[in-house]
């Protein structure tokens, strides 16, 4: 059988030397050895690929050819968004319908424009600037679908400023849709059927829906402002007196996405940016208590009212170690089968972004510490950390946080935060399209009274600012454009080190902290003036096999460059450094650091990760009394489990230097922690 060259990329670089003992019994050609690298270059038959693909070892069998960039043949149509800007401060400035949203100058704005530290938003009596941006794109020959309350179809904001015409398309999703998604569906729920009675604005009292829209599609708040919009009313009872159930979702938007027809003026599907501002929830009959709480499994300790954490078994405490919200009656709601089905979403090429939740609690990533922590509530065990659907880290939607309407750039004090929040977005004090209870006339336009706008907040609001932006990268008639397109644009393009977090204690009862939360916020620009090249991320876990767009690995970016592929690179010369840190304590909570590892510099930074190369030497100059630190490869509390490789000195002491010099150390995941109190830990991440 003919062969040709494939790169065989194991899971694990520790792997690599047993694949070419492997290889080299299988009679294989080697064509280019990559000990730097997870990827060998081979001679192989499609067969001997095939079965290569079966070992649990190897992550995938390509062929060389099949690595091509693609490029994004965007033809822009840019538009300007000038005049007033509303930013809610503590002023008496009043609003009116012809101002924009702060979140256009400070996404599509400069640093200056954005006027972080000025005197724009809380804590000045600034509230409105003159100013102009112009946003490169306006989203045409997209399909932006709203999973929401109810859409009313005849507000003015979803007009074309260039045909004069609606955008919105009353959608008949059962009679549309029903003969595929029977084929799909396997949740056992009952289709809708029957005709979809669309609300005009003037009887539309519910706003949620409408002010989501808005700020994703409409043509004066929002983004995409030529982007075809669509509904499907998740909450609504009054669609021929149906409920979509939160399962048959996606099995409706699958159906839409793979049978959609081309569309005539670029000869592609247009592709699908779906928005969920909303949240999957575990409803209380009562407000929670302390007496309502069984247990806590907090990184493999369980605590209880006989085993306590530090500061003991308090409403206080346990919402300072764990992030417990009591007095409230719901928490948020994890499903693995919704996660499923988002995944499977994803998969057929749809694009999902969605809102973190503002429960002000911390969301873990996957397969980190705390994505496996537990609380007994009412005598029933879930998920602390994952957040709700269908937005949690392991489904691959784009999740995304709230920025306050302050100058400092500070998350919102109500959002989730975490390491599984993937960008922040403005969220506080959003104008927008509203509903006819309570909402203001919109002055500026004249058919039919059905027109309100009105400023809320939340995170539903910093999703859609998430979703338009992504919805004009996807415009102009691309090719293809997926999760995995979405996710590099919001990694590449976002704002870095600009947000200001940890006023307080940085724990989780600081409604300022980050936790890990990336310090980055969503802005509007284009990938390159006019054209360029994006690479799509890969999900690294075993057996997804999916593009879902996860960070575990980034392709990045690429531009046009002569004979793109994959050129070996000489690997960069770096010296072993030393790292030294000052590790006091905040009670017995958590370790704080001040000093500097590989990327980032600490001060008084409670617990975080410390970050170095294999060969690197750490300095840890502890003054905690009465919590003895260690460096250990597992999370645990007492003594045990203390690293063992390396050279390693000064372990358990409270008063005097841990040194660990990393030469001979495996690299990967270790942990600093106390040895009485489990809260007290950090990751050690070794490269």
């Amino acid at each position: 059988m003919p062969t040709k060259e494939y790169v065989v990329t194991v899971y694990k670089k520790d792997w690599l030397e047993n694949l070419y003992v492997y290889m080299i019994s299988l009679g294989c050609k080697l064509v280019l050895k990559r000990p730097d690298s997870r990827n060998t270059h081979y001679l192989l038959t499609e067969k001997q690929a095939n079965n290569l693909r079966q070992n649990q070892n190897i992550w995938a069998v390509d062929a060389v050819d099949d690595f091509k960039v693609k490029r994004f043949e965007i033809e822009p149509e840019p538009y300007t968004v000038g005049g007033e800007f509303w930013k809610n401060g503590p002023g008496s400035t009043g609003i009116t319908s012809i101002m924009h949203q702060w979140g256009h100058i400070h996404c599509a704005g400069n640093d200056i424009q954005r006027r972080q530290g000025g005197e724009w938003g809380d804590p000045s009596l600034t509230e409105v600037i003159t100013d102009g941006v112009e946003v490169y794109n306006n989203g045409r020959h997209t399909d932006v679908v709203i999973v929401d309350d109810p859409v009313s179809f005849d507000n003015e904001e979803w007009y074309s400023d260039t045909t004069a015409s609606t955008r919105f398309v009353q959608y008949q999703w059962f009679n549309e849709l029903n003969s595929l998604v029977s084929t799909i569906d396997d949740d056992g729920q009952t289709l809708p059927t029957g005709a979809i009675a669309y609300h005009d604005g003037a009887s539309l009292a519910l706003y949620h829906g409408n002010h989501v829209t808005g700020t994703a599609c409409g043509r004066h708040y929002g983004w995409a402002r030529e982007a075809n919009i669509y509904n499907i009313a998740l909450t609504d009872t009054w669609l021929s007196g149906q409920k979509i159930q939160s399962l048959l979702v996606w099995d409706y938007l699958r159906a839409f996405h793979k049978n959609k027809p081309i569309n005539p003026e670029t000869g592609k599907r247009n592709p699908t940016i779906s928005n969920h501002s909303y949240g999957g929830i575990i409803e209380f009959e009562t407000p929670l208590t302390i007496a309502d709480v069984g247990f806590v499994l907090w990184r493999g300790v369980v605590y209880n009212p006989s085993n306590p954490p530090a500061g003991g078994w308090t409403e206080q405490s346990l919402t300072a170690n764990f992030g417990i919200r009591f007095g409230v009656q719901d928490i948020p709601g994890y499903s693995s089968a919704i996660i499923a089905d988002v995944q499977d979403a994803i998969a057929d090429g749809i694009v999902v972004i969605g809102a973190a939740g503002n429960d002000n609690m911390y969301l873990a990533e996957e397969g980190d510490q705390d994505w496996d922590n537990i609380i007994e509530y009412f005598g029933s065990n879930r998920y602390q950390n994952r957040g709700a659907y269908p937005n949690s880290s392991d489904s691959g939607s784009i999740v995304v946080g709230a920025l306050q309407d302050n100058n400092q750039f500070s998350r919102s004090t109500y959002s989730q935060h975490g390491p599984g929040v993937d960008v922040f977005a403005p969220g506080d004090g959003i104008l927008s399209v509203y509903g006819n209870a309570g909402g203001f006339n919109d002055t500026k336009y004249v058919q039919g009274s059905g027109n309100f706008y009105y400023p809320i907040q939340g995170t539903s609001m910093a999703s859609p600012q998430v979703c338009g932006i992504i919805a004009i990268a996807a415009g102009g008639g691309q090719d293809t454009f997926n999760q995995g397109d979405a996710k590099t644009y919001v990694d590449t393009i976002s704002k870095y080190g600009s947000m200001t977090f940890n006023f307080g204690s940085g724990g989780h009862d600081d409604n300022t902290a980050d936790m890990g939360a990336p310090n980055k916020f969503i802005i509007a620009e284009s990938i390159r003036p006019e054209y360029g090249y994006i690479m799509r991320q890969k999900d690294a876990r075993p057996g997804v096999g999916v593009n879902i767009g996860r960070s575990d690995y980034n392709e990045g970016v690429a531009f046009p460059r002569p004979r793109l592929r994959f050129a070996p690179k000489p690997k960069p010369v770096s010296s072993s450094q030393t790292y030294t840190f000052t590790v006091g304590n905040s009670g017995a909570s958590h370790y704080t650091f001040t000093g500097s590892d590989r990327d980032n510099t600490f001060t008084n930074s409670n617990d975080p990760t410390i970050n170095c190369n294999a060969g690197d030497t750490l300095v840890f100059n502890v003054s905690a009394s009465g919590h003895p630190f260690y460096v250990k490869t597992s999370a645990t509390t007492g003594t045990g489990n203390q690293v063992s490789t390396g050279t390693i000195t000064g372990q358990g002491t409270v008063s005097a230097a841990v040194t660990w010099d990393t030469t001979g150390v495996t690299p990967g995941t270790y942990y600093y922690i106390c040895q009485f109190h489990g809260g007290m830990v950090g990751q050690i991440i070794i490269s």
